[in-house]
């Protein structure tokens, strides 16, 4: 288990590997690391529909990775702690939406748009109560401390300084948006996940798009600029890999699972408002899983 100061949100990949869900509830750290995403996903997906600042989202993806480094995911459900994480975000970025309008965003995509909860239904009712009593275990794991360093600040200020075009810009933000579904932020900084950003970025679109992009002509696809920008390439090179690879993991999860699941919206709501365990046997479908990112998924 890991042990440490309560308010000091830094880790390392080892100390993943000694979360709670790991060491006293039986999951892999592959195994986590999907349900994190997961749940990361169904903050994406509620966020865009409810029109959320980036920085919201963004917010509860890393409440929701903290608080996992002292809970478990078969203690709480994934989707009980993604969907009460986003509640406290748009407090603490004081991007308020009331219950009557956030429920049933949240349990129509946690079903992946197989069920309704307006206002005023037992459904509506279970999934109150289940944030409401779930946001005082939240901010009480968090000790109150809703403060968050984003890489999408960094990002923005070195598209400029490196003279991005519109389209790597998105392209960047993009892999931002998706190392937020995983637990870089508890281990990297914000402006190494930013640099890595805007690394693969550079090898996904063009080469010549590429070449050409960069202040003073400079070329961006050897990583040049990371060190005039005074960037961490250890960082910056563990990132990419740790990313690349859970889009490997991803496919081949949604490979064994099978996308063409019928009922598993249902079932993962089920298992989210009914109960807070989940079987260690239990395989949940994302409602926004990809392997490569969308440019305009995620931009607000």
């Amino acid at each position: 288990m890991v042990e440490r100061e309560w308010t000091d949100w830094k880790f390392t990949r080892e100390d993943l590997k000694r979360t709670p869900s790991v060491v006293a509830c039986g999951w892999t750290v592959e195994r986590e690391e999907l349900d994190r995403a997961k749940a990361c996903a169904l903050i994406y997906s509620a966020s865009k529909k409810l029109q959320l600042p980036q920085i919201t989202s963004a917010s509860a993806c890393v409440y929701l990775h903290r608080f996992f480094m002292r809970h478990s995911l078969k203690e709480y459900h994934h989707y009980n702690i993604a969907a009460t994480c986003l509640f406290v975000a748009c407090k603490a970025e004081e991007s308020l939406r009331k219950l009557e309008i956030f429920i049933p965003v949240i349990v129509y995509y946690a079903s992946k748009g197989n069920r309704k909860a307006p206002p005023g239904t037992a459904e509506f009712e279970k999934w109150r109560a289940v944030i409401l009593r779930t946001e005082v275990v939240i901010l009480q794991a968090l000790c109150f401390d809703m403060v968050v360093e984003h890489p999408h600040v960094a990002l923005i200020d070195l598209c400029d300084r490196l003279g991005l075009t519109r389209h790597l810009s998105q392209m960047a933000w993009s892999f931002v948006a998706d190392c937020m579904r995983l637990p870089l932020c508890l281990v990297h900084t914000a402006k190494s996940i930013s640099c890595a950003s805007i690394s693969l970025a550079t090898r996904v679109v063009s080469s010549s798009e590429a070449m050409a992009a960069g202040s003073a002509g400079s070329s961006l696809v050897d990583d040049s600029w990371l060190d005039r920008i005074g960037a961490d390439r250890v960082a910056v090179a563990e990132i990419a890999q740790w990313l690349l690879e859970f889009y490997a993991r991803e496919a081949q999860s949604r490979m064994t699972r099978g996308v063409a699941d019928g009922s598993g919206g249902v079932a993962a709501a089920d298992a989210a408002i009914h109960t807070p365990m989940s079987s260690p046997g239990s395989t949940i479908a994302s409602p926004m899983s990809h392997v490569q990112p969308s440019p305009s998924s995620e931009q607000k």
